[in-house]
């Protein structure tokens, strides 16, 4: 496993559908297997999707063209090859939002290695929800505001053992993985009364 999984399972992006750029952190390009220089600098976003699994191609795709179109937050699980021999299963949330400025679509969010729950039993569970934009739950805003508290963390140049760090890091973890779990709830719900 990549350095970078094993000091912390969240990453951070930013898309620039402009630009054609997406930003990210060391953990992302770990997740990813690219060079976390240029994942720093940004790549194209077919980079990334280079390295998601032949799979969960055209899934990821669907979710991401919908949100990117109109705005609006995602959440979907997804596998990723950092290298052949590997296989990641990552858990996204993102939003996306048009620049008031530009007019330009711009998505941030955060990505979270969830292998070893997926290979703890829970193989067959899988969250995939993508929500136009209609305003925020309280889960949502508590996830938005910890994605910018963590990219304060990272202008601070907090190393990834350092407490701030870890600590928003197990908060992020914790909301996607809740944010999941409601998703799973109400797809149940759903699927009782269908």
């Amino acid at each position: 496993m990549p350095d970078a999984l094993s000091a912390s399972q969240v990453g951070v992006w930013e898309t620039d559908f402009q630009s054609d750029l997406t930003f990210g952190d060391a953990t992302l390009a770990a997740l990813f297997g690219v060079d976390p220089l240029d994942a720093a600098n940004g790549l194209p976003l077919a980079d990334y999707i280079r390295n998601v699994s032949l799979e969960d191609r055209e899934m990821l795709f669907d979710r991401l063209n919908h949100v990117r179109l109109s705005g609006g937050m995602f959440v979907v699980e997804y596998r990723t090859h950092p290298t052949p021999d590997d296989v990641r299963w990552v858990l996204a949330r993102g939003r996306y939002e048009r620049d008031p400025r530009t007019g330009a679509m711009m998505g941030r969010g955060i990505v979270i290695d969830i292998t070893d729950s997926k290979l703890n039993g829970q193989m067959s569970d899988r969250a995939i929800f993508v929500m136009p934009d209609r305003g925020e739950a309280a889960l949502d805003r508590i996830a938005s505001l910890a994605i910018m508290v963590r990219r304060e963390i990272d202008e601070l140049g907090e190393r990834e053992s350092s407490p701030l760090r870890k600590a928003i890091d197990t908060l992020l973890w914790a909301v996607g993985r809740a944010l999941a779990a409601a998703q799973t709830a109400q797809s149940d719900r759903k699927s009782r009364f269908n």
